[in-house]
This record gives structure tokens, sequence and C-alpha cells, in this order.
């Protein structure tokens, strides 16, 4: 719920010159927060049909942050501004914002002999867990696509997709130098490419800065490091690709792997497979996907497949923090079927895909988007449930136990023409028991 705050300000002549702190409190998790004030113009009368000039008022305005930094000043040009994370009121930060106490400095630069009022309204918006599509792998005229990174963000927003995010192959030059858009995040990466295998380093502008053409699993190994010392997302691409297999070690220090790139296929498979394993093992490893897309074809398109993240915003972090987490799933298309489960965690809260939650307790299932004839599985290290879709059927809900898993994760296939075996249409990420 948005918090507002009223706060007032008496400025006397005395104060004339003077910059006032005026204190609010902000919250853990707040996604943007708007100031608007007013205070009474110089109008001072009239003489017949003529207007009387007042003294003049003037009021700037700045805000600071709570360990004493800027986040703007906009002086008197304006009533209103706004600060997030996805684009602030020109002059101020888009930036993650801090809680604790923030301040609005008024700067009382002109004040009337009889002194002035100033109002203030501050309104605080939380952030809220809500659903961002998009795709983990895009190549650009950085290497080897065939759009710029402003045109493929033109397509995405297009789409109705939320965020990119670029891996150009051994290329981190053009990270910096990202646009930026209000209404679509980009976020920066590499896709390591070897003779031996690909990985996404995701989520920053320099993963590494040594030879990416390592000649021993030392070297790798050493890569790798780097890169999640530098804080990317390490994730292991299309490892059963014919064309290109993982052919590294697996004991190489990744953070997730992609399970679906491109179009459903049979390499696609293979990684859900070993993929499983890992989970039946015990390893809470979170799963990606991504078009790799370069260029339009017949079975290529942006957002095929299509990574779905529940994230409290849309900024960079959230979203990484998201794709960290695996707290999504994958579906065949932004239109695809959807998927959301919510579970009970050690503290009680809700939890959800890639969190832990109480083993033995309930937990809520739902899907929407569904077609006739759609198959949806429930997964678990132990057994596997099937449900067919009857006719008319659009969404799935569900309260099931799991007294004996160690996760939950869900799979829908679907026969997308008549005729066609049911292929996967949807992956989820697991919730965790424990």
């Amino acid at each position: 719920m948005k918090k507002k705050i009223q706060l007032q300000l008496f400025l006397d002549k005395s104060r004339e010159r003077e910059y006032i702190r005026l204190p609010f409190s902000v919250d853990m998790d707040t996604e943007s927060i708007s100031i608007r004030y007013r205070y009474p113009s110089s109008f001072a009368g009239q003489d017949g049909p003529f207007i009387i000039e007042g003294e003049p008022c003037t009021i700037d305005l700045a805000v600071m942050m709570p360990d004493g930094r800027m986040a703007g000043s906009s002086g008197s040009d304006r009533s209103s501004i706004l600060i997030s994370p996805l684009g602030s009121s020109a002059g101020f930060q888009s930036c993650e914002l801090p809680e604790g106490t923030w301040h609005i400095i008024a700067g009382a630069y002109h004040i009337p002999a009889n002194g002035v009022a100033v109002e203030y309204e501050v309104e605080v918006t939380p952030k809220e867990r809500r659903l961002f599509k998009g795709d983990t792998h895009v190549h650009t005229t950085a290497s080897d696509g065939i759009l710029e990174p402003e045109e493929a963000a033109l397509l995405a927003r297009r789409m109705g997709l939320d965020f990119l995010i670029f891996t150009d192959h051994n290329n981190s030059a053009q990270n910096d130098r990202l646009p930026f858009y209000e209404d679509i995040t980009l976020i920066p990466g590499t896709e390591w490419t070897h003779y031996k295998g690909h990985a996404g380093f995701l989520g920053t502008e320099q993963a590494f800065s040594t030879p990416f053409f390592t000649a021993s699993l030392e070297e790798t190994r050493d890569l790798f490091k780097e890169a999640g010392e530098n804080g990317a997302f390490r994730v292991i691409n299309h490892p059963f690709c014919p064309l290109v297999p993982w052919e590294w070690d697996f004991s190489l220090p990744f953070d997730g792997l992609e399970v679906w790139n491109g179009v459903m296929s049979e390499r696609n498979e293979k990684a859900a497979i070993w993929w499983h394993q890992q989970l039946c093992s015990g390893r809470k490893l979170p799963v990606t996907g991504g078009s790799d897309y370069h260029r339009p074809g017949l079975l290529g398109s942006l957002a095929m497949p299509c990574q779905c993240l529940y994230a409290p915003s849309r900024s960079r972090a959230d979203l990484l923090k998201a794709l960290r987490q695996g707290s999504g799933y994958v579906s065949y298309l932004p239109s695809g079927p959807q998927a959301d489960l919510i579970a009970v965690s050690p503290e009680g809260l809700p939890a959800s895909f890639g969190d832990v939650a109480v083993r033995g307790e309930y937990t809520d299932i739902l899907l929407t988007g569904l077609c006739q004839g759609d198959e949806i599985r429930l997964i678990t290290d132990t057994a596997a449930e099937s449900l067919i879709a009857p006719s008319g059927a659009c969404e799935l809900k569900l309260r099931r136990r799991f007294p004996d898993a160690l996760f939950l994760r869900l799979e829908l296939y679907r026969s997308y023409a008549p005729g066609l075996p049911p292929m996967k249409a949807l992956l989820t990420n697991p919730v965790y028991y424990q």
C-alpha cells in the first residue's frame, strides 16, 4: 500500500538563503518516491484592472538520501518530481532506494516579508511481487546478431516484454552504452564462447578482463571465478547442443543452467534430464530459458522461449536477484501458459519458485492459459503426477501436500498443431522442501 506523508514548513524572512532539511522515512523494498510541493505565488493584489506584482517568493527543491548522497535537485522550476530505479525526473538519480531517513532540502531563496508556508506531499510506493517477461540470451551487432540494442529493445517493447539481457560473444565493449528506457529494462551480459562450450555471464558490464580463449581447465576455472567475483550470474548455456556441447567439467563454479535454448528440441530435453538428476541429489540449481536470438527465422523469435520472473520490481537488481533465486519459469512464448505456486516458508511467510518451504504443508498450484489436451506434470524426486486438461479448460487450481519430497516443479506439454506429438510448453523452477 502506498504511504502518503504530509509535511509543512513555515519560513519567515530571517531564514532567507538557508537550506532547511525536512526528514521523511522510506521503508525497505520501496519502488518509487514522488514529491509534490506548493507555496503561494508572488501575486499581491489588484489596482483596478491591473495585477500588482508582490514580493518574490522562490523555494528550491533538492532531495538527500540516508547516507548523505544527493538524489538530485530541481531548483524551483518544478512542483513535482519522481525518483525510481526505473526512471527518475531530470536531475535525479535512477537508483535503488535505500531504507532510512531521507531529507527534502528546502532552499529558501526568496522569502516575502510576511514569510511563506510551504506544503509538501511525499508518496512512497512499495515494491510488490508480480510477473515480468523477457529474454536472457540475445545477440546484437556487437557480435553476430543483426539488430542494434536499440532495435532489439524496440522489438521487445512492441512484443510487450519487460526485460532483455544482451549476451554478445566474448564482448562486453557495448555494455556501458546500453540505452535506457522507462518501459523496458536492458541488462548487460556476455556469452563466453569457446570451442569447448558456452556460458552466459549475466548482469555485469565486464565479467572478465583476462583473455577468453582459455587453454586448460584451470584457466577456465579462474575465468569463471573472476566472473563470479565481478557479480556475474554464471549460466552454462545449451550444454547438450550437438554443435557446441559442454566439454568442460561441470565442477566449474557456475550458478545456473540454461535448460531451454531456442525452440524445444532433444538437446533441451537432455538438459532437463541432467538438471532433474542434480535436483534429486539435493542440489539447488536455478534454470533459465533464452531464445539465443540472432536474426528472425522460421523457428527463431525473440523470447522463444520466454523467461518469466516473479520479482518485486523491474529494476536490474530485482530481476537479477529473481534469476539467481530461480523465482519463475520458462514458457515457450510470451503468450504461452503461466504458472504460480504458493507454499509456506519455515518463517511462516509465502514461499514460491526458488524458495524453501516446509515439507508436508499445503502447496497451492495455479496454471493459466491452458488448452484442451494439455498435460500438466507435477514432478518431485520421488514421483510424477499427470493431469490432462479437458475440453474448455483454461485454468487449473490445485492444493497438494508432498510430505516426502525434496522439491516440486511443474511441466506442461502441448501439441502445437493437430497431428504433432506433444512438446514441452512450460517448465518451472522448483520450490524446495525441508
